[in-house]
């Protein structure tokens, strides 16, 4: 028996079905940074993480990806939910389509400004992550007006085709050194979360909500021929809106009965790996959104835990999330029991203070860090956490909830 085989004959049932972010980036992508980082955690660790092949999966005539991975003490089989289709169809490729959005969506998220204070109170890194390409919009038009006039009066005196055209080329050049620099700066990137929070509150999406039922369905005979299947919904960035809706689809199809009150373990599991969920939820045409919130975070079968870094500026780390997320509206008559936790990766431990200090630099970075590997050994460990022996909120409540 080869060593894969082993692993995979001793791996604990468990299904996990990730939901990436709003990235038009396929399986293949996501597929490529699982086994490269599930290897280089296993140098630090110093035991090994085995990952299968990549195999498609047809679930209601979409086109999904899995794979299998294992650890030395568990494992499991890994779902890819992919709705990057429906991301590429809201990322325009030039930067100023993206631009231009962009002044509708803050033109909208100002008109709600006393929103804005419990955001800046509770997540202002956060605020001013997605604050600051509204600045960097006005500065690059600034740019390119004042490169106007000073060519402008450069050109004084000279031809007039010359007296039109250095102007403009000036301007222009402004332009486009601002979108080159969004290569580093990634403002691009944090607009199109923005467009997409204001698009989605305002309008439903039939394909993806079917897609999502679709898999629901799926999982739910996965775990009706597995009794003891422990089924993790994984929502990364802003998948934890799109997991949300998984989950709520999930447990409307659980018998009503089974609660954890009863003494019944709770049946699904929902880990949210850098939430963006009050982004989306508090745009004030977001009601279906607040409403599946509000039920999945009032229902004893999810179990949610909410692993989120203070430290990463795209996400709600550490915060009181759903009065936030909520818009600050009183809860329902039964207590929340969701989420059970709100917990902090503690990224600074995982590194050497300067690679973590170019890390907190780079936002798209940091970010993604909840899939990656660390340098060094600490509490968070997402390939750890996939093959522990026991089940994953054991994982959480063990080495992340303080």
């Amino acid at each position: 028996m080869s060593g894969h085989d082993e692993l995979a004959a001793a791996r604990a049932p468990r299904l996990v079905v990730f939901v990436g972010g709003f990235d038009p980036r396929g399986a293949r992508h996501y597929y490529r940074l699982f086994c490269e980082h599930a290897a280089l955690q296993a140098k630090v660790d110093q035991q090994a993480y085995a990952v299968g092949p990549r195999q498609a999966l047809d679930v209601g005539g979409h086109r999904h990806a899995q794979w299998s991975f294992s650890g030395e003490e568990g494992g499991g089989d890994y779902v890819f939910f992919d709705w990057s289709d429906a991301v590429r169809a809201h990322w325009p490729r030039s930067w100023w389509p993206v631009a231009a959005q962009a002044c509708v969506t803050y033109a909208v998220a100002l008109k709600d400004w006393r929103v804005l204070r419990a955001v800046q109170r509770q997540a202002s890194n956060t605020l001013l992550s997605f604050a600051y390409p509204l600045g960097y919009i006005v500065l690059a038009l600034a740019a390119a007006v004042g490169g106007f006039a000073l060519g402008w009066r450069l050109s004084e005196g000279l031809a007039s085709w010359v007296r039109w055209a250095m102007p403009a080329a000036m301007s222009a050049a402004v332009l486009w050194g601002s979108a080159a620099l969004d290569k580093l700066l990634h403002v691009s990137w944090l607009l199109r979360i923005l467009n997409f929070a204001n698009h989605s509150s305002q309008s439903d999406c039939p394909v993806l909500a079917q897609r999502t039922c679709a898999m629901a369905d799926w999982i739910q005979a996965q775990a009706a021929r597995q009794s003891k299947l422990e089924v993790v919904v994984l929502g990364f960035s802003v998948g934890s809106v799109q997991a949300l809706h998984l989950v709520d689809a999930l447990r409307r199809r659980l018998p009503a009965q089974q609660t954890a009150a009863q003494g019944e373990p709770t049946s699904v599991t929902l880990l949210t790996l850098g939430n963006c969920i009050p982004l989306f939820s508090l745009m004030r045409k977001a009601q279906a959104l607040r409403a599946t919130l509000n039920d999945v975070a009032a229902d004893s079968r999810v179990y949610w835990a909410d692993v989120s870094s203070p430290g990463d500026s795209v996400s709600f780390g550490m915060c009181d999330l759903m009065p936030l997320a909520m818009r600050g509206a009183p809860p329902p008559a039964q207590a929340y029991v969701n989420p059970r936790h709100m917990c902090s990766p503690r990224f600074h431990k995982l590194f050497e203070p300067e690679t973590y200090r170019r890390m907190r630099r780079n936002k798209m970075r940091m970010h993604f860090q909840y899939l990656m590997a660390s340098e060094k050994r600490g509490a968070y460990n997402f390939f750890a956490m996939l093959t522990a022996p026991g089940a994953v909120r054991a994982f959480v409540e063990k080495y992340l909830v303080r």
